[in-house]
């Protein structure tokens, strides 16, 4: 009796032990998977609040887009090809920057927008944020012909940054922006140095533009003794025409056809320096004035000639006459359509 008693308790007590174990592992497993949840929980929160702050921090960073400061001394124009459309020129170009808002690598991502030329390294200091460059190359325009031969060229050179739009940089001019008193080219006067900051739109995205230019000018003394002189010879060279007597209508016509030859040929020399434009330029606008001048002077000897030919010697003295107090009122209707156009 007393082993059987004794063999009840001992099952009785290992099946309170199993029972007590499965409960210990239910725990067990509800603690696990409580943890678990609480884990991917925080890991949860942690990468919406690492998304929240990257956020917040590009936002930050478009509102208040980085100052960076250009400037450019130039030094000189090398080379001006009018046919081309092209200018060389030689200057230094600086950036000044806050280190600790943009690197100095992101400063170097820049561009040339109306040009390609060859730049290097003069001066470059991270620390204080400033980048030096000699720049040197051609750049390309399309130039403005009008009122050539007395016209003026407005040489500029664009840049923009690469990648960074006006929500993360935007340039400003600096005050030591020049030219060298020293700089010159043949032919020309160098006027107007000037620095502006634009903002150019590429569809929906916006870039900010730095742009200095320099004009270049005709000298209007030489361009008036090389362009306009000679033909206001040739002109009056012909018109000696209406001081000679109708009997020498030969020699007339022959005065008037030769220096309209000379006229035509220095119009020729003259448009020969700048690419065919398809507009009239001011010298265009003077030889076709000149041209109407020879016309009339021609006209009227023809006329002449056909009077004499046919014997009427007082009906061309009268039309000489004629022609020659018509000229002055002539040359005034052409002198303003010269001023009107």
């Amino acid at each position: 009796m007393v082993i059987g008693s004794l063999e009840n308790w001992q099952g009785s007590w290992k099946f309170l032990n199993m029972k007590f174990l499965l409960k210990v592992r239910k725990l067990w497993v509800k603690l696990v998977m409580a943890r678990t949840k609480l884990l991917i929980a925080a890991t949860c929160i942690v990468f919406f609040l690492a998304l929240f702050i990257q956020n917040a921090v590009a936002l930050s960073t478009s509102e208040t887009p980085v100052d960076v400061e250009v400037g450019a001394l130039l030094v000189n124009v090398e080379k001006v090809d009018l046919a081309a459309n092209s200018y060389r020129l030689d200057f230094y170009l600086w950036f000044r920057f806050d280190p600790a808002k943009i690197s100095l690598a992101e400063v170097k991502e820049f561009e040339f927008v109306n040009g390609a030329p060859t730049k290097y390294e003069v001066k470059v200091d991270e620390a204080q944020g400033y980048l030096e460059y000699r720049v040197r190359g051609d750049f390309i325009k399309t130039f403005d012909f009008t009122q050539y031969p007395f016209e003026s060229h407005e040489l500029t050179v664009m840049l923009e940054h690469k990648n960074l739009d006006v929500s993360s940089i935007v340039f400003k001019e600096s005050a030591e922006s020049g030219i060298e008193p020293a700089a010159s080219v043949v032919g020309w006067e160098l006027r107007d140095f000037k620095t502006s900051v634009i903002e150019h739109a590429y569809g929906e995205d916006k870039y900010s533009r730095f742009v200095f230019s320099v004009t270049l000018a005709r000298p209007q003394v030489s361009s008036f003794l090389k362009s306009v002189l000679p033909i206001l010879f040739i002109t009056t060279i012909s018109l000696l025409a209406f001081f000679m007597s109708p009997q020498n209508f030969s020699q007339r016509i022959a005065l008037g056809v030769t220096t309209l030859l000379s006229a035509a040929t220095f119009h020729l020399s003259l448009i020969s320096g700048i690419p065919p434009t398809g507009y009239l330029t001011l010298a265009d606008r003077i030889m076709l004035s000149v041209y109407g001048v020879f016309l009339y002077n021609l006209a009227a000897s023809v006329y002449i000639m056909r009077l004499m030919d046919e014997k009427k010697v007082d009906d061309a003295v009268r039309v000489k006459g004629k022609a020659l107090r018509f000229l002055p009122v002539l040359l005034i209707v052409l002198i303003i359509i010269q001023v009107l156009l």
